[in-house]
């Protein structure tokens, strides 16, 4: 972990909290992680009116070494794919220069009241490009 902060890089140490009874970290763990780190990112979108809610499509996590406690980690969220309503995250998980995880998130932009799929907002879209891998 090198210090740096950029707005898609989430730096964490594993908790005992997330430590299961082998001593890698429960699978439910990295999401959650995932989902900060992206959460982290989504802070800084630009403002949008009207802005549509985003619901998860579907999610996948692929296993590469179990993370230990205290380890140190670091949750690197880019965009692999951008649809008409949907976007795809994808979420590389390193310990040093180790691959751990790769976590892929998909979300859809809904109607807040409907829930039936939106167009992604012309300002959402151009701001998530500069995070495509």
């Amino acid at each position: 972990m090198d210090g740096t902060e950029r707005e898609n890089v989430t730096e964490i140490r594993i908790p005992f909290r997330d430590i299961d009874m082998h001593g890698h970290m429960h699978n439910a763990a990295y999401y959650a992680h995932a989902e900060a780190a992206l959460a982290n990112l989504w802070r800084h979108r630009p403002p949008v009116k009207n802005e549509p809610a985003y619901l998860v499509r579907r999610s996948a996590c692929l296993f590469h070494r179990g993370l230990r406690f205290d380890e140190p980690a670091r949750f690197t969220v880019s965009v692999a794919k951008i649809g008409g309503s949907s976007v795809s995250f994808a979420v590389r998980v390193e310990a040093g220069a180790h691959l751990a995880a790769e976590v892929e998130i998909v979300w859809v932009a809904v109607d807040p009241s409907r829930h039936q799929p939106v167009p992604l907002p012309a300002a959402t879209r151009d701001w998530l490009a500069g995070y495509t891998a």
